[in-house]
């Protein structure tokens, strides 16, 4: 049986702090991405893919006006 943990995800959005929590099995740099996207964007179509090389999700998050996202368990 999976666990789920808390993890904290930190970014900025267009110079702003923003700051949430979410929780899952497992997190990934990917993973802080996209929640991130969908965290700025919640009622748009910005969200960034989850499946998205990391690579991707960088350069469509910097357009989307997201930088410095880190993440780390929440405990």
């Amino acid at each position: 049986m999976s666990e789920l943990v808390p993890y904290a995800v930190h970014y900025l959005l267009d110079g702003v702090r923003q700051h949430f929590f979410k929780l899952a099995e497992q997190f990934s740099d990917v993973d802080a991405i996209h929640s991130a996207s969908a965290h700025a964007y919640p009622h748009g179509d910005q969200k960034i893919a989850a499946h998205a090389t990391l690579e991707v999700a960088r350069l469509k998050a910097q357009q989307l006006g997201i930088t410095h996202i880190r993440w780390n368990e929440a405990i």
